[in-house]
């Protein structure tokens, strides 16, 4: 990924997140509990498996965000926090079963694991408990917001499966990252500005937006750069489901003939081992990973400079911290 030369960008998760680490772990207790709550359902009470990895980008974000406000009780906001990573699990699940994978974080898909009809009830309920935890704030503003985005993630989702195959453009791709990934950033960011004003909660619509393009770009390109291994799901999904990134805009673009053949017959069928190689030496030698990454590295700029005129706070600065992190990220 990106290479950069600031102290920020060689922070880990656990530096940035040290201003909410415990409310974050909170956060991840929680979360294991309504994911056993979960599996009970379908296996019964014992022998539910334990939440794979995840970075709690989300929820992370939701903390910082309410600290950066000058909330002073941090705990007040776990439970919206936790439905903000429960909302992003749920949409994990439903997108498996769209895109037929078969491994998330690591560990078997929820499809995979059962089969796609108990995976979508399963991503149902757990949107369900999000709502729920939701409302317990009793802010109409709060649920609007939530469910606004919901929305138009979704048709975000049905506009691209209209669109899949070579006909598409740079606009387009910014565009799907918009409404796949940054608007639900930008729910998990402003979300606290419903519960303690909303001064800052434009420049929170500002950040998140930019934040999550970079964060889809940067993802787009581990799914054709990097090994399944550190990935946690197979590489190169991207291409077999024909989805529009930037990355493959631009590799299509770069690529002679010959090259935009065989990328082309990779849609819709297993990939060999020889093909990912392929389309990740293909990525690096053509110039259309740096030009993608360059791409995502303004995104992320305009994130930080969103953030500029907030209070001085460790929660701004971990923000800060975050959009540079997801640029070098391996995973």
């Amino acid at each position: 990924m990106l290479q950069s030369n600031t102290v920020v960008n060689k922070m880990t998760l656990e530096q940035l997140y040290e201003p909410i680490q415990a409310e974050l772990r909170q956060v991840h207790d929680t979360v294991s509990r309504y994911w056993s709550d979960t599996f009970a359902l379908v296996c019964g009470p014992s022998g539910a498996p334990v939440q794979a990895g995840g970075k709690l980008l989300r929820p992370a974000l939701c903390l910082l965000a309410a600290g950066a406000s000058g909330a002073r009780n941090l705990e007040a906001f776990v439970p919206l926090a936790t439905a903000c990573e429960l909302l992003h699990i749920a949409a994990l699940a439903h997108d498996d079963v769209v895109d037929h994978a078969d491994r998330r974080r690591g560990a078997a898909s929820l499809n995979a694991l059962w089969d796609d009809r108990t995976a979508v009830l399963s991503g149902d309920y757990l949107v369900a408990r999000s709502i729920a935890l939701m409302v317990s704030y009793q802010s109409c503003g709060l649920i609007e917001n939530a469910t606004n985005a919901l929305q138009r993630m979704t048709e975000g989702e049905l506009v691209s499966l209209g669109k899949r195959g070579d006909a598409f453009t740079q606009r387009d791709c910014i565009e799907l990252a918009e409404r796949k990934t940054a608007i639900y950033f930008a729910v998990t960011c402003t979300a606290p500005t419903y519960l303690v004003g909303e001064a800052w909660r434009g420049i929170f619509q500002q950040f998140a937006m930019a934040f999550g393009v970079a964060f889809q770009i940067i993802d787009d390109i581990l799914d054709l750069a990097q090994h399944q291994d550190a990935l946690g799901k197979p590489s190169c999904g991207d291409i077999v489901e024909g989805k529009q990134t930037l990355p493959l805009l631009y590799l299509r673009e770069a690529l002679e003939p010959n090259g935009r053949d065989r990328l082309r017959q990779l849609l819709g069928r297993p990939i060999a081992d020889a093909d990912r190689r392929w389309v990740a030496d293909a990525l690096t030698n053509t110039g259309a990973k740096v030009r993608a990454e360059a791409i995502a590295r303004q995104y992320a700029d305009v994130a930080c400079l969103a953030l500029e005129t907030l209070p001085p706070t460790p929660h701004k600065e971990s923000m800060r911290g975050l959009a540079d992190f997801i640029l070098v990220r391996n995973s």
